[in-house]
């Protein structure tokens, strides 16, 4: 079968995603609290092994997942009742092979860090390290987090 599940050759190029599990798109939505957080990651793992993702890429997107949620919990709800998370992911093709495309999302504040800490601030620039794109945008009706990482 080709890449579309169809009778045929499949192109050198395409690595088709495993037919039966349907595991090219997630949606996670959590409570944002501590508790949520391993739930969170073992959905995420169970998706992306179904998806047929190397264990180095399962790695980085549970490192880069973990780490947003975590700054969400930690931050958008501050001072509040704990909204909710959300973790959008899917698999894509490309010429240059397939990335994860993950967006995390919360409907509190960004905040940033009142004082500079010698032990916090580095999950963004981690999460840039392993991402081929990191984008975050704050707006009044919360922070989206958006990244790529190669497969």
């Amino acid at each position: 079968m080709n890449a579309q599940g169809l009778p045929g050759r499949v192109p050198a190029a395409v690595t088709p995603l495993r037919p039966v599990e349907q595991a090219e798109e997630l949606r996670v939505v959590r409570a944002a609290t501590v508790d949520s957080l391993a739930a969170i990651r073992s959905v995420v793992s169970t998706w992306a092994r179904a998806a047929g993702l190397p264990a180095d890429a399962l790695v980085d997107l549970l490192l880069a997942v973990g780490e947003v949620t975590a700054n969400v919990v930690d931050h958008a709800y501050r001072g509040g009742a704990p909204g909710s998370v959300e973790v959008d992911l899917q698999v894509r093709a490309r010429r240059s092979g397939r990335v994860i495309i993950a967006r995390i999302r919360d409907h509190g504040r960004w905040r940033p860090e009142t004082a500079p800490s010698r032990d916090r601030g580095r999950g963004l620039p981690m999460i840039r390290a392993l991402a081929e794109k990191l984008r975050v945008a704050t707006t009044a009706q919360g922070t989206e987090v958006f990244l790529e990482l190669a497969v």
